[in-house]
């Protein structure tokens, strides 16, 4: 029945990653700030989250890595604009649709029909704030 469940959603889809409250991120200009302690599923390991609204030009993929790092993308397929994934216990990203593209914490398709990169967003940690240059 679960296989099912993953397969309809990839039909339709629908991504596992849930948005991030946007009173918990502010974008200035080029720069997005998270605040990071307030987003529990940033603060486990291969735990993510998207932004949208507030002014994006388009959704931001964060995700949090198996060494306590963070990493930023551009939350969108590069063969059918999708949304993203973090694969669990890998450092990549797979899309949420049926042919499941997947890429590199670099942004690079390791497989799938995607043929190009997804942007990746240079991205620190001030803090307990994640800044993000878009």
């Amino acid at each position: 029945m679960a296989a099912l469940l993953n397969f309809l959603k990839s039909v339709a889809g629908i991504s596992e990653t849930k948005p991030l409250a946007q009173d918990l991120w502010r974008l200035d200009g080029n720069t997005v700030t998270v605040k990071v302690d307030k987003a529990p599923e940033l603060l486990r390991p291969g735990g993510a989250v998207y932004l949208t609204g507030n002014g994006l030009k388009e959704p931001i993929l964060v995700v949090s890595d198996n060494e306590g790092g963070f990493h930023s993308f551009s939350n969108r397929c590069t063969h059918f604009g999708r949304k993203l994934d973090p694969v669990p216990g890998k450092p990549a990203l797979r899309c949420c649709s049926v042919n499941h593209s997947t890429f590199d914490y670099q942004g690079a398709n390791l497989k799938g029909p995607a043929k190009k990169p997804i942007h990746v967003y240079k991205t620190e940690l001030k803090n307990s704030e994640l800044i993000i240059n878009i």
